[in-house]
C-alpha cells in the first residue's frame, strides 16, 4: 500500500491553538526555559577547578556534574504523567521553580555537599524543563507543523548547549563560579512570566490517583544504572559495587512491568509501549543517542593528542557537527511542515549518520587528521538534525492526546539513558585498549589523569605507542558506533508513516482555557497505514 496523500495545509488559525499575541509569548517562554536547562547541563565544568580550589574534596567533584544527569533523567517519566493529570502551566511553574530554587541554593553553597544538594534539586526541576517544552507546544501546534517548531526548539538547544562552556569559563573567571547559578534567577523569572501570560492554568477535570510505586522503582532502577555506569567508566567493570549496581538495577526492572500493569494509572502505560510507532521512534532515538554520544565523548581528548590540537582548537573541530545539526533541524522541520511525511527524512538522517560513523573510523585508521575528521562531523550533525524532529513529531502524531505528556516524557528518558550508557561503553573501549601504556604506571583508572602535559614527558617512542593505542581505541570506538547506527536504519525502516493532521487540538471554543487536555479534532490522529 502506499503512503497516504498528505492533508491540505489549514489555516494559521487553525494550525495554532492559541491567539497570536499569547503564542508568541509562550513561544519565547519555553525557548527561555529550553535555553537555560540546555545551558546548565554543561556550563559548569569549566569552573569546576576553580569549585574544587574553594571547596577541595576532589573525589567528590565528578558529583557535581553527575547528580545533575542522575536527577533530571530520574524526574523525567514524572513530569509527563503528570503534566497529562493537571495539565502544562501548572507543571511548568514547578519545574521552572525548582530550577531556580537549586540555582539559589547551589550559588550560596558553602561546601561541596551542599552544591552536591542544589545540583540535584537544579536537576529535577531541568528534568521537567527539557521535556515539557516539547509536550507543551504539542499542545498548541497542529502535527504537521509541529517538525518546523521542534527544529527551532532544537536549534536553540544546540546553541545553548556548545555557549555553555565557553559562557561558564568566562563568568568563572571575570566574576565569580556563584554567579553561573545566580544568573538563571532573572531569567527563570522571565520566562515563567511569559508562560503565566499566555498558557492557560491547568484544570483537573477527573481524579487522579498518582502512580507513586511506579515513581519510586523508576527512579531507584535509573540511579542504579547511572552509578553503576559511573563507577564502571572510573574504575573496574567487575568491581563489586558495579556488579551489585547492576543486578539491582535488572531486578528493578523486571518488577515494573507488573507494577505497572497493576496500577491504575500507570507512570508508563503498557498499552503506549505496545504502540509500534512509538516503540520504533524511541527505540531508534536510543540507539542512534548511543552511537553519537559514545563517538563524541572522547574525541575532543583524541585530537588533543594525537592531532596536537590545543584544548581550544580541539573545540572549535568539533563546530561542524553542531553547524550541520543545527542547519538541518531547521530544513527538516521546515521539509516536514511542508510536505507533510517524516518517515523520508528521517530514514535519510540515520542512513547519512550511519555512513558518517563509518567515515570516521576508516579516516581514524587510514589518516587520522584532525581536519579530515572534524570535517566529516558535519554529515554526522546534519543526519542527526534530519532525524529528531520526525521521530518526535511521529510518536506524539501516534498516541493518544491525554498520553502526548507521557509519550515524549518517557522516550526523552530513554534517550538520556543512552547517551549515558553510550559514554560509558566508549570509556570503557578506551580503558581496555589504551590502559596498558599510561605514564603512571598503568590500569583504567588512570584514564582520566593522562594529557598533554603527561604524554610530554614520555620519550618519543612510547609517545608513539600511547598515541597507537588511541588511535585504534578510536577506530574501535566509531566503528562500534556505526554498528549500533546501523541497528537503528534497520529498525528505521519498520517505523509507519501515518497522516499529519494540520489543525492544533483545539476542540471547542477556547478549549484550552475549560480543559488543556481537551481532545483530538477529527483526523488529528488518524491510523497509520503504510510502514
Amino acid at each position: 500500500m502506499s503512503a497516504p496523500a498528505p492533508l491540505p495545509a489549514a489555516s494559521e488559525d487553525a494550525a495554532i491553538a492559541l491567539p497570536p499575541d499569547k503564542f508568541h509569548r509562550v513561544l519565547a517562554g519555553l525557548l527561555l526555559v529550553l535555553a537555560l536547562s540546555s545551558l546548565d547541563a554543561n556550563i559548569v565544568g569549566p569552573a569546576l577547578p576553580l569549585i574544587s580550589s574553594e571547596f577541595g574534596a576532589l573525589d567528590s567533584l565528578t558529583w557535581v556534574l553527575t547528580i545533575f544527569l542522575l536527577t533530571s533523567t530520574a524526574a523525567t517519566p514524572l513530569y509527563g504523567k503528570l503534566s497529562d493529570m493537571y495539565g502544562r502551566r501548572p507543571l511548568l511553574t514547578i519545574a521552572v521553580l525548582l530550577f531556580l530554587a537549586g540555582s539559589a541554593f547551589s550559588g550560596l553553597a558553602q561546601s561541596m555537599n551542599q552544591l552536591i544538594l542544589g545540583r540535584a534539586i537544579q536537576g529535577v526541576g531541568a528534568g521537567g524543563l527539557m521535556t515539557l517544552t516539547q509536550i507543551t507546544m504539542s499542545d498548541l501546534v497542529s502535527p504537521r507543523r509541529r517538525g518546523s517548531y521542534q527544529g527551532l526548539f532544537g536549534a536553540v538547544f544546540t546553541i545553548a548547549s556548545l555557549a555553555g562552556p565557553p559562557l561558564g569559563g568566562v563568568i568563572a573567571e571575570f566574576w565569580s563560579w556563584r554567579w553561573i547559578f545566580y544568573v538563571n534567577l532573572p531569567l527563570g523569572a522571565a520566562a515563567l512570566t511569559l508562560l503565566w501570560m499566555g498558557l492557560p492554568p491547568g484544570v483537573r477535570t477527573t481524579s487522579h490517583r498518582i502512580d507513586v510505586l511506579g515513581f519510586v522503582v523508576i527512579m531507584a532502577a535509573t540511579s542504579c544504572v547511572l552509578m553503576a555506569l559511573n563507577q564502571g567508566s572510573h574504575g573496574s567493570w567487575t568491581s563489586p559495587i558495579v556488579i551489585s549496581l547492576a543486578v539491582a538495577a535488572v531486578v528493578l526492572a523486571l518488577l515494573l512491568g507488573p507494577i505497572e500493569a497493576r496500577a491504575k494509572e500507570p507512570l508508563i502505560p503498557l498499552a503506549m509501549v505496545g504502540n509500534s510507532v512509538w516503540l520504533i521512534a524511541t527505540g531508534v532515538a536510543t540507539l542512534v543517542t548511543i552511537a553519537v554520544f559514545g563517538a563524541l565523548a572522547f574525541m575532543p581528548l583524541y585530537l588533543q593528542l594525537a592531532g596536537g590540537l590545543s584544548p581550544t582548537a580541539s573545540g572549535i573541530a568539533m563546530v561542524p557537527s553542531a553547524a550541520g545539526l543545527m542547519l538541518s533541524l531547521l530544513y527538516g522541520g521546515r521539509a516536514i511542515t511542508r510536505t507533510g511525511r517524516y518517515k523520508v527524512f528521517a530514514v535519510t538522517g540515520v542512513g547519512v549518520a550511519t555512513l558518517a560513523l563509518f567515515a570516521l573510523a576508516l579516516a581514524a585508521y587510514a589518516l587520522p587528521s584532525p581536519y579530515l575528521l572534524g570535517a566529516l562531523l558535519f554529515p554526522l550533525g546534519a543526519g542527526l538534525g534530519l532525524l529528531m524532529p520526525g521521530l518526535t513529531v511521529a510518536y506524539q502524531n501516534a498516541v493518544a492526546h491525554e498520553d502526548i505528556g507521557t509519550a515524549t516524557s518517557t522516550a526523552g528518558f530513554f534517550r538520556s539513558l543512552g547517551g549515558a550508557f553510550g559514554i560509558a561503553v566508549a570509556g570503557a573501549i578506551l580503558a581496555m585498549q589504551a590502559g596498558g601504556l599510561l605514564p603512571a604506571g598503568g590500569g583504567a583508572q588512570d584514564m582520566d589523569n593522562i594529557g598533554l602535559g603527561q604524554l610530554s614527558q614520555l620519550s618519543p617512542s612510547a609517545q608513539a605507542m600511547v598515541l597507537a593505542d588511541y588511535q585504534w581505541a578510536m577506530v574501535t570506538i566509531f566503528a562500534a558506533a556505526g554498528v549500533v547506527a546501523a541497528l537503528a536504519f534497520a529498525l528505521i525502516r519498520l517505523l509507519p508513516e501515518q497522516e499529519l493532521s494540520d489543525v492544533a487540538n483545539r476542540p471547542a471554543s477556547n478549549a484550552l482555557e475549560s480543559n488543556p487536555l481537551g481532545s483530538d479534532p477529527p483526523g488529528a490522529n488518524p491510523p497509520g497505514t503504510k510502514s
